[in-house]
Protein backbone atom coordinates (compact mmCIF):
# COMPACT_ATOMS: atom_id res chain seq x y z
CA UNK A 1 0.00 0.00 0.00
CA UNK A 2 2.50 2.15 1.20
CA UNK A 3 5.05 1.40 -1.97
CA UNK A 4 1.81 2.15 -4.20
CA UNK A 5 0.96 5.55 -3.22
CA UNK A 6 5.09 6.87 -3.52
CA UNK A 7 4.29 6.13 -7.13
CA UNK A 8 1.57 8.03 -7.27
CA UNK A 9 2.30 11.65 -8.09
CA UNK A 10 1.13 14.16 -5.76
CA UNK A 11 -2.04 16.09 -6.46
CA UNK A 12 -1.98 19.14 -8.69
CA UNK A 13 -2.52 22.14 -6.93
CA UNK A 14 -4.04 24.02 -9.78
CA UNK A 15 -7.67 22.60 -11.05
CA UNK A 16 -6.94 23.21 -14.85
CA UNK A 17 -4.02 21.10 -14.19
CA UNK A 18 -6.18 18.85 -13.09
CA UNK A 19 -8.84 18.79 -15.70
CA UNK A 20 -5.93 19.45 -18.27
CA UNK A 21 -4.21 16.08 -17.19
CA UNK A 22 -7.69 14.54 -17.15
CA UNK A 23 -8.46 15.29 -20.67
CA UNK A 24 -5.47 13.89 -21.90
CA UNK A 25 -5.73 10.86 -20.08
CA UNK A 26 -9.44 10.68 -21.56
CA UNK A 27 -8.26 11.57 -24.93
CA UNK A 28 -5.72 8.61 -24.58
CA UNK A 29 -8.45 6.11 -23.85
CA UNK A 30 -10.32 6.84 -26.91
CA UNK A 31 -7.37 6.65 -28.89
CA UNK A 32 -7.19 2.84 -27.85
CA UNK A 33 -10.73 2.16 -28.25
CA UNK A 34 -10.44 3.79 -32.01
CA UNK A 35 -7.80 1.25 -32.29
CA UNK A 36 -9.93 -1.26 -30.57
CA UNK A 37 -12.71 -0.69 -33.30
CA UNK A 38 -10.23 -0.63 -35.78
CA UNK A 39 -8.70 -3.89 -35.24
CA UNK A 40 -11.39 -6.22 -34.22
CA UNK A 41 -14.73 -3.88 -35.13
CA UNK A 42 -16.08 -3.89 -31.86
CA UNK A 43 -16.24 -0.58 -29.37
CA UNK A 44 -13.94 -1.43 -25.81
CA UNK A 45 -16.17 1.60 -24.20
CA UNK A 46 -15.07 -0.08 -20.90
CA UNK A 47 -11.72 1.36 -21.39
CA UNK A 48 -13.27 5.00 -20.46
CA UNK A 49 -13.51 3.02 -17.10
CA UNK A 50 -10.11 2.71 -16.31
CA UNK A 51 -9.73 6.91 -16.89
CA UNK A 52 -12.88 7.66 -14.62
CA UNK A 53 -10.69 5.46 -12.17
CA UNK A 54 -7.32 7.01 -12.53
CA UNK A 55 -8.38 10.15 -12.87
CA UNK A 56 -10.24 9.82 -9.46
CA UNK A 57 -6.93 8.28 -7.61
CA UNK A 58 -4.32 10.81 -8.85
CA UNK A 59 -6.77 13.92 -8.35
CA UNK A 60 -10.18 13.86 -6.83
CA UNK A 61 -14.20 12.52 -7.98
CA UNK A 62 -14.45 16.00 -9.58
CA UNK A 63 -11.51 15.25 -12.01
CA UNK A 64 -13.47 12.03 -12.54
CA UNK A 65 -16.68 13.66 -13.14
CA UNK A 66 -14.69 15.54 -16.00
CA UNK A 67 -13.65 12.25 -17.22
CA UNK A 68 -16.89 10.70 -16.88
CA UNK A 69 -18.69 14.09 -19.25
CA UNK A 70 -15.72 13.54 -22.02
CA UNK A 71 -15.75 10.16 -21.96
CA UNK A 72 -19.42 10.63 -22.47
CA UNK A 73 -19.31 13.07 -25.26
CA UNK A 74 -17.07 10.56 -26.95
CA UNK A 75 -19.21 7.68 -26.96
CA UNK A 76 -22.53 10.26 -27.71
CA UNK A 77 -20.93 10.60 -31.04
CA UNK A 78 -19.96 7.28 -31.85
CA UNK A 79 -23.47 5.45 -30.91
CA UNK A 80 -25.88 8.07 -32.33
CA UNK A 81 -27.14 7.91 -35.84
CA UNK A 82 -25.99 10.34 -38.67
CA UNK A 83 -29.45 12.72 -38.92
CA UNK A 84 -30.73 12.10 -35.41
CA UNK A 85 -29.70 14.42 -32.42
CA UNK A 86 -29.76 11.11 -29.62
CA UNK A 87 -28.66 7.77 -30.28
CA UNK A 88 -31.86 5.51 -29.35
CA UNK A 89 -30.72 2.42 -29.20
CA UNK A 90 -27.48 3.99 -27.06
CA UNK A 91 -29.20 5.67 -24.70
CA UNK A 92 -29.52 2.88 -22.00
CA UNK A 93 -25.38 2.23 -22.60
CA UNK A 94 -24.81 6.19 -21.46
CA UNK A 95 -26.68 5.80 -18.72
CA UNK A 96 -25.43 3.09 -17.19
CA UNK A 97 -22.21 4.35 -18.26
CA UNK A 98 -22.84 7.76 -16.17
CA UNK A 99 -23.99 6.59 -13.52
CA UNK A 100 -21.44 3.55 -13.07
CA UNK A 101 -18.30 6.26 -13.55
CA UNK A 102 -19.74 8.58 -10.79
CA UNK A 103 -19.62 5.66 -8.39
CA UNK A 104 -16.40 4.41 -9.31
CA UNK A 105 -14.93 8.32 -9.31
CA UNK A 106 -16.19 8.29 -5.41
CA UNK A 107 -15.39 5.51 -4.70
CA UNK A 108 -11.64 5.42 -6.31
CA UNK A 109 -10.92 8.98 -4.38
CA UNK A 110 -12.47 7.47 -1.14
CA UNK A 111 -9.98 4.78 -1.64
CA UNK A 112 -6.79 6.92 -2.02
CA UNK A 113 -8.04 9.16 0.76
CA UNK A 114 -8.38 5.66 3.01
CA UNK A 115 -4.77 4.47 1.70
CA UNK A 116 -3.07 7.83 2.99
CA UNK A 117 -5.10 7.54 6.34
CA UNK A 118 -3.95 4.27 6.74
CA UNK A 119 0.19 5.13 5.69
CA UNK A 120 -0.44 7.85 7.44
CA UNK A 121 -1.37 6.46 10.84
CA UNK A 122 1.60 3.79 10.47
CA UNK A 123 3.95 6.56 10.03
CA UNK A 124 2.27 7.89 13.50
CA UNK A 125 2.70 4.09 15.15
CA UNK A 126 6.29 3.86 13.92
CA UNK A 127 7.40 7.26 15.25
CA UNK A 128 5.69 6.16 18.48
CA UNK A 129 7.46 2.95 18.57
CA UNK A 130 11.24 4.67 18.36
CA UNK A 131 9.88 6.69 20.85
CA UNK A 132 9.47 3.70 23.07
CA UNK A 133 12.48 2.38 22.33
CA UNK A 134 14.42 5.16 22.70
CA UNK A 135 13.03 5.69 26.62
CA UNK A 136 13.38 1.89 27.01
CA UNK A 137 16.82 2.09 26.41
CA UNK A 138 17.59 5.38 28.77
CA UNK A 139 15.88 3.71 31.69
CA UNK A 140 17.66 0.51 31.15
CA UNK A 141 20.77 2.70 30.64
CA UNK A 142 19.45 4.37 34.12
CA UNK A 143 19.26 0.90 35.58
CA UNK A 144 22.58 -0.13 34.66
CA UNK A 145 23.93 3.06 35.88
CA UNK A 146 22.26 2.76 39.88
CA UNK A 147 23.12 -0.85 39.58
CA UNK A 148 26.85 -0.10 38.85
CA UNK A 149 26.89 2.49 41.44
CA UNK A 150 25.73 0.26 44.03
CA UNK A 151 28.85 -2.60 42.89
CA UNK A 152 31.22 0.37 43.24
CA UNK A 153 29.80 1.09 47.02
CA UNK A 154 30.66 -0.61 50.20
CA UNK A 155 29.07 -4.40 49.68
CA UNK A 156 30.32 -7.97 49.81
CA UNK A 157 31.96 -9.52 47.27
CA UNK A 158 28.87 -11.73 46.72
CA UNK A 159 26.48 -9.03 46.55
CA UNK A 160 29.02 -7.03 43.55
CA UNK A 161 29.25 -10.13 41.76
CA UNK A 162 25.27 -10.19 41.56
CA UNK A 163 25.06 -6.84 40.91
CA UNK A 164 27.64 -7.30 37.65
CA UNK A 165 25.84 -9.69 36.44
CA UNK A 166 22.45 -8.02 36.74
CA UNK A 167 24.22 -5.63 34.69
CA UNK A 168 25.79 -8.03 32.46
CA UNK A 169 21.83 -9.28 31.50
CA UNK A 170 19.94 -5.91 31.22
CA UNK A 171 22.77 -5.06 28.58
CA UNK A 172 22.24 -8.16 27.08
CA UNK A 173 18.61 -6.82 26.65
CA UNK A 174 19.14 -3.15 25.93
CA UNK A 175 21.52 -4.07 23.11
CA UNK A 176 18.55 -5.81 21.18
CA UNK A 177 16.85 -2.14 21.19
CA UNK A 178 19.67 -0.93 19.16
CA UNK A 179 19.24 -3.25 16.12
CA UNK A 180 15.76 -2.16 15.22
CA UNK A 181 15.80 -0.17 12.25
CA UNK A 182 14.50 3.21 12.27
CA UNK A 183 11.20 2.52 10.94
CA UNK A 184 11.11 -1.49 11.08
CA UNK A 185 7.82 -2.82 10.28
CA UNK A 186 7.90 -6.38 11.57
CA UNK A 187 10.02 -6.12 14.90
CA UNK A 188 12.85 -8.47 13.33
CA UNK A 189 16.69 -8.15 14.26
CA UNK A 190 19.54 -9.40 12.75
CA UNK A 191 21.55 -11.83 15.07
CA UNK A 192 24.73 -11.18 14.04
CA UNK A 193 24.85 -7.64 14.13
CA UNK A 194 23.30 -8.13 18.01
CA UNK A 195 25.86 -10.91 18.98
CA UNK A 196 28.89 -8.89 17.69
CA UNK A 197 27.92 -6.06 19.76
CA UNK A 198 27.01 -7.78 22.07
CA UNK A 199 29.97 -9.93 23.01
CA UNK A 200 31.75 -6.31 21.44
CA UNK A 201 31.18 -5.33 25.42
CA UNK A 202 32.57 -8.50 26.65
CA UNK A 203 36.22 -7.78 24.88
CA UNK A 204 35.83 -3.82 25.47
CA UNK A 205 35.33 -5.00 29.70
CA UNK A 206 38.59 -7.23 29.61
CA UNK A 207 40.78 -5.49 27.56
CA UNK A 208 43.80 -4.99 29.54
CA UNK A 209 41.98 -6.78 32.52
CA UNK A 210 41.90 -10.45 31.75
CA UNK A 211 43.78 -11.74 28.38
CA UNK A 212 40.61 -13.76 27.17
CA UNK A 213 38.63 -12.77 24.03
CA UNK A 214 35.61 -13.33 22.32
CA UNK A 215 35.38 -14.57 18.74
CA UNK A 216 31.95 -14.21 17.21
CA UNK A 217 31.13 -16.47 13.67
CA UNK A 218 27.28 -15.90 13.28
CA UNK A 219 25.23 -16.36 10.28
CA UNK A 220 23.26 -13.45 9.16
CA UNK A 221 19.70 -14.65 10.15
CA UNK A 222 16.59 -12.12 10.79
CA UNK A 223 14.56 -13.35 14.10
CA UNK A 224 11.64 -11.78 16.08
CA UNK A 225 12.89 -9.53 19.02
CA UNK A 226 11.43 -11.71 21.22
CA UNK A 227 14.03 -14.74 20.39
CA UNK A 228 16.88 -13.03 19.87
CA UNK A 229 16.61 -10.98 23.18
CA UNK A 230 16.62 -14.66 24.62
CA UNK A 231 19.78 -15.80 22.77
CA UNK A 232 21.57 -12.57 23.76
CA UNK A 233 20.84 -13.78 27.31
CA UNK A 234 21.76 -17.28 26.87
CA UNK A 235 25.16 -16.04 25.07
CA UNK A 236 25.55 -13.58 27.80
CA UNK A 237 25.05 -16.32 30.57
CA UNK A 238 27.39 -19.06 28.94
CA UNK A 239 30.51 -16.37 27.74
CA UNK A 240 30.03 -15.13 31.19
CA UNK A 241 30.23 -18.32 32.83
CA UNK A 242 33.11 -19.72 30.40
CA UNK A 243 35.30 -16.36 31.09
CA UNK A 244 34.40 -16.68 35.07
CA UNK A 245 35.65 -20.56 35.41
CA UNK A 246 37.35 -21.68 32.05
CA UNK A 247 40.41 -19.67 32.83
CA UNK A 248 41.99 -19.43 36.32
CA UNK A 249 44.85 -17.28 37.42
CA UNK A 250 45.00 -15.36 34.58
CA UNK A 251 44.97 -17.73 32.34
CA UNK A 252 45.02 -16.41 28.51
CA UNK A 253 42.23 -18.12 26.14
CA UNK A 254 39.51 -18.11 23.91
CA UNK A 255 35.60 -18.06 23.87
CA UNK A 256 33.79 -18.72 20.81
CA UNK A 257 30.37 -18.11 19.93
CA UNK A 258 28.72 -19.72 17.01
CA UNK A 259 25.36 -19.97 15.41
CA UNK A 260 24.90 -21.24 11.54
CA UNK A 261 21.59 -20.97 9.77
CA UNK A 262 20.42 -24.17 9.34
CA UNK A 263 17.13 -26.40 9.95
CA UNK A 264 17.62 -26.52 13.20
CA UNK A 265 19.76 -23.64 14.59
CA UNK A 266 22.54 -24.34 16.62
CA UNK A 267 24.20 -22.63 18.99
CA UNK A 268 27.48 -23.46 19.98
CA UNK A 269 29.77 -21.53 22.67
CA UNK A 270 33.18 -23.21 23.70
CA UNK A 271 36.09 -22.19 25.09
CA UNK A 272 39.90 -23.97 24.85
CA UNK A 273 39.95 -23.22 28.96
CA UNK A 274 40.04 -26.30 31.72
CA UNK A 275 37.52 -27.80 30.66
CA UNK A 276 33.66 -28.36 32.06
CA UNK A 277 34.43 -29.91 35.13
CA UNK A 278 34.89 -26.99 37.07
CA UNK A 279 32.15 -25.00 35.69
CA UNK A 280 29.18 -24.64 38.08
CA UNK A 281 25.66 -25.88 36.11
CA UNK A 282 23.39 -25.43 39.22
CA UNK A 283 23.85 -21.44 39.41
CA UNK A 284 21.24 -19.13 39.09
CA UNK A 285 22.81 -18.57 35.52
CA UNK A 286 22.82 -21.92 34.51
CA UNK A 287 19.36 -22.36 35.72
CA UNK A 288 18.21 -19.45 33.74
CA UNK A 289 20.02 -20.57 30.42
CA UNK A 290 18.23 -23.42 30.75
CA UNK A 291 14.30 -22.05 31.13
CA UNK A 292 15.59 -19.63 28.20
CA UNK A 293 16.45 -22.78 25.75
CA UNK A 294 12.93 -24.43 26.94
CA UNK A 295 11.25 -21.11 26.04
CA UNK A 296 12.65 -21.92 22.12
CA UNK A 297 11.66 -25.31 22.47
CA UNK A 298 15.61 -25.66 22.65
CA UNK A 299 18.04 -28.26 24.47
CA UNK A 300 21.43 -27.59 26.09
CA UNK A 301 24.14 -30.33 25.47
CA UNK A 302 27.14 -29.90 27.41
CA UNK A 303 30.30 -31.60 26.41
CA UNK A 304 34.57 -31.86 26.45
CA UNK A 305 35.81 -29.91 23.79
CA UNK A 306 39.44 -31.17 24.65
CA UNK A 307 40.72 -28.66 25.36
CA UNK A 308 37.87 -26.55 26.98
CA UNK A 309 34.50 -26.67 27.20
CA UNK A 310 31.75 -26.69 24.72
CA UNK A 311 27.83 -25.65 25.13
CA UNK A 312 25.69 -27.16 21.95
CA UNK A 313 21.93 -25.43 22.34
CA UNK A 314 19.82 -26.94 19.97
CA UNK A 315 17.16 -24.36 18.97
CA UNK A 316 14.21 -25.32 17.04
CA UNK A 317 11.46 -23.03 16.91
CA UNK A 318 13.11 -20.57 15.73
CA UNK A 319 11.65 -17.48 13.25
CA UNK A 320 12.26 -17.97 9.62
CA UNK A 321 15.08 -15.87 7.61
CA UNK A 322 14.01 -13.07 6.00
Amino acid sequence: MERFLRILPPRPGSYLTRYTLTAIIVVACAALVTQLHRDANTYGYFIFYFAVFATSILFDHMSGFVATAISTSFMYFWLKTPGTAWPSEGAPLLGVFVLISIGVAFVSEGLRKAWERAVEAERVKDLLLQELRHRTKNDLAMVISVLALQARGNVSEETRTALQNAISRIRAISGAHDQFGPLDPHGKIDIKDYLVSLCGHFNDSMRDIRPVTVDVKVDSVMLPANEAQSIGLIVNELVTNAVKHAFPEERAGTVRVILKNGTPRELVVEDDGIGCTTIAKGGIGSRLTGLLAKQLNGKIVWEDAAPGCRVRVTLVTLGESQ
